[in-house]
């Protein structure tokens, strides 16, 4: 795995690269309850409990020049309990579906055949998706990505289910400290996990 580190660590825009110890990972599940319970506005972190079921995990802290992730690190969903059959608004994470009614906005622009509004300078809502729906309950969702420098060298390095996830900043505090990381606020931690291939 010290290969994988190095590309890691090679990459434009990390500063420093650690493995998370097994016995990190469940403290790093704790924090990121009590940080979803705290909210006024429901979150769910999934991403991370799915990095972090993973054998290996790797914890990158990157600068501004890291390249952008590759979709939307959140979304607002619904549970998609109806069975609404609009793909185009439907986030699927573990056979588990999900109704969009809100999105950060990554390198594009709102579309231009529905209405929306901004929240923030990012993120968008659309109220029609909530027609009729007010009252079922809605939350922020945080989705694993994939991590497409290590998607080019799986075959190579015989790895496979790579993912990746910020963490909230509670446990992006946690692994600061732990792994010795810089602790400045233009930093960014990334959380990147994958299976060996047997």
């Amino acid at each position: 795995m010290k290969k994988i580190e190095n590309l890691l660590s090679e990459l434009k825009g990390v500063i420093s690269v650690s493995r998370i110890e097994n016995n990190d990972k469940d403290k790093i599940v704790e924090l990121e309850k009590k940080y979803e319970q705290g909210g006024v506005v429901g979150l769910k972190n999934h991403g991370i409990r799915l990095v972090l079921q993973c054998n290996i995990v790797y914890a990158i802290l990157k600068d501004s020049s890291f390249r952008p992730p590759p979709g939307s690190t959140v979304f607002m969903v619904e549970d998609n309990a109806l069975g609404d059959n609009q793909s185009e608004h439907i986030l699927t994470l573990n056979n588990k579906e999900y109704s969009i009614i809100g999105e950060e906005l990554i390198n594009r622009k709102p579309p231009k055949d529905e209405d929306y509004m901004f929240i923030s300078d990012d993120f968008i809502l659309y109220p029609e998706r909530r027609k009729g729906r007010a009252k079922n309950p809605a939350y922020f969702l945080i989705p694993p990505l994939g991590f497409s420098e290590l998607e080019e060298v799986k075959e190579t390095y015989k790895i496979k289910d790579i993912i990746s996830v910020s963490p909230s900043t509670i446990s992006d505090d946690y692994i600061r400290k732990l792994y010795n990381f810089s602790l400045r606020n233009d930093y960014a931690t990334i959380l990147i996990g994958f299976n060996r291939k047997v």
